[in-house]
Order: C-alpha cells, then sequence, then structure tokens
C-alpha cells in the first residue's frame, strides 16, 4: 500500500488588516478578546479534499514548522506565547459548514422582544446560564433553548462558521463588556469573515460561494487536551484553508480553563 503524501506546512507573514485595525482591536478588548485570541498563517503543500480532514489536523499539529511558530494563549502568563514541542498522539477534526454569503442571515433578529429596529436589544431579568451572565434577550437566543427565541435559527444554521464568529463576539470572553445594541456585533462579524473566508464565482451560475474549508482541530496526548484546552464553547481553534492561494489561517482562543 502506498504510503499517503503529507501536508508540509510553512509560516507565511500576512496582514489582517481589519483584525488589527484599531476600531476592531478596540471592540475585541471590549469584548475581553483582544488578548486571548490568535491569529497564524502557514501555506501547505497539497491540494486538500474534505476526507483529508484528520490526516491534514494531525500533520499541521505535529509539523515542526507548527509547533515552533504557532501562537497560544498562555492561562498562568496571560498573553500569548509560541505553543513549542508536543507529543501529539491524537487528534480531532470537524468540518466546520461555510456557505453564508449575505448578512441578510441577520435580518431575522430584528423582531419584537428581541431586537429593535434601530438596533437597540431588549433586555431581561438576569439570570446565569452556562455560565454566563444573561441580561439581554440576544446573549438568552444564543445560550438558552428556553429563549422565546431559540428557533430563529435551527441547528444546521447555528452550526454556520459566520454564526460561530457572531457568537465569539456576543458572547465574549470572561470579563466581557456587553453592548447595548447590535450594529458593531454585526459590523465586525461581516469584517472578520470577509477578511478570513475566500469567495469565488461560479463558471456556470455566476453566483457567488464560498471557497474556503473550515476546520475545527484539536490536538491531544491521550485523555490531555494539549490544544486548544478546556471543551468550553468559547474555547477552540479553527483552520480556514484557501485552496486557491494553499494558505491555512489559523484562528484560536481560550476562553480561560486550559491547562497552561
Amino acid at each position: 500500500m502506498t504510503e499517503r503524501k503529507k501536508f508540509k506546512f510553512t509560516p507565511v507573514e500576512k496582514k489582517y488588516l481589519t483584525f488589527n485595525s484599531k476600531d476592531v482591536r478596540t471592540d475585541l478588548t471590549r469584548w475581553d478578546l483582544a488578548n486571548r485570541m490568535s491569529l497564524s498563517s502557514f501555506s501547505y503543500s497539497e491540494h486538500f479534499k474534505d476526507y483529508q480532514a484528520k490526516d491534514f489536523v494531525m500533520d499541521f499539529f505535529t509539523d515542526p514548522n507548527v509547533q515552533q511558530s504557532l501562537k497560544v494563549f498562555s492561562l498562568s502568563r496571560q498573553e500569548l506565547v509560541t505553543w513549542g514541542s508536543h507529543e501529539v498522539k491524537e487528534v480531532q477534526s470537524e468540518l466546520v459548514p461555510c456557505s453564508i454569503t449575505s448578512m441578510d442571515f441577520f435580518d431575522r433578529l430584528t423582531r419584537p422582544g428581541l431586537v429593535r429596529e434601530m438596533g437597540a436589544i431588549y433586555k431581561c431579568l438576569d439570570e446565569d446560564i452556562d455560565g454566563f451572565l444573561v441580561a439581554d434577550e440576544l446573549h438568552k437566543m444564543i445560550l438558552s433553548e428556553e429563549s422565546d427565541h431559540w428557533d430563529v435559527y435551527n441547528e444546521e444554521e447555528r452550526s454556520e462558521f459566520l454564526f460561530l464568529l457572531f457568537k465569539l463576539l456576543v458572547l465574549g470572553g470572561p470579563v466581557c463588556q456587553y453592548d447595548d445594541g447590535i450594529e458593531r456585533y454585526l459590523e465586525v462579524s461581516k469584517a472578520l469573515y470577509k477578511e478570513f473566508i475566500t469567495v469565488q464565482k461560479n463558471a456556470e451560475t455566476k453566483a457567488i460561494e464560498i471557497a474556503s474549508r473550515v476546520l475545527k482541530a484539536s490536538a491531544w496526548d491521550g485523555e490531555i487536551c494539549w490544544f486548544p484546552g478546556d471543551d468550553h464553547h468559547q474555547t477552540f481553534c479553527y483552520l480556514i484553508l484557501n485552496p486557491i492561494s494553499r494558505i491555512c489561517t489559523v484562528i484560536s482562543h481560550d476562553f480561560g480553563k486550559g491547562i497552561w
């Protein structure tokens, strides 16, 4: 049996102008995300097919160039550090749906009891949901099936990368300062999505389609998750593959319960 050709990775210096812009950094700081999020880029050597997801992730986390370049959040030092050498025995990989091409996807949030026409978010009585102090209906819609607005998005839509990005910004980090209006959540979601995701025009239909593939990834040593850490839904590592340039953008966030 022919041995498969491994993916090889090389660090790439890429300027993420939106992510690093003053306005977006101000927002991310207010939402307690700025210092806990890491953004890295690597070129990869072989064309990727969906069935290769687990092989791709294994090759990524075991590649010396990745281990010596990938930036991760250190809970003990409260800053981004180089991941370093790790013995990775197992990986988990999951293809994340990424098909939304219009921000019309969020228009349905404007409805009585959830978000007003002018963008103000309806308040609700304070309650603790999944460790978050929820004081408005938007957070409740995202976190609780008991919300009157849970059915605004079905399970498939909630698994879309754009929704997950929006959810990240709304819920934020452990000491997030929530916004009273929805505007910046939507504006920053749109700007980052546009920066991270590659689109192309279908040659036959002329419709705009998503070219990128998004993988949710983690690296393990037995029962210990080396990266990205705990299983909190705000802790993650996404590998975003651009099949045209063969550049992998790595986005990670640690909510704060990792082994670091």
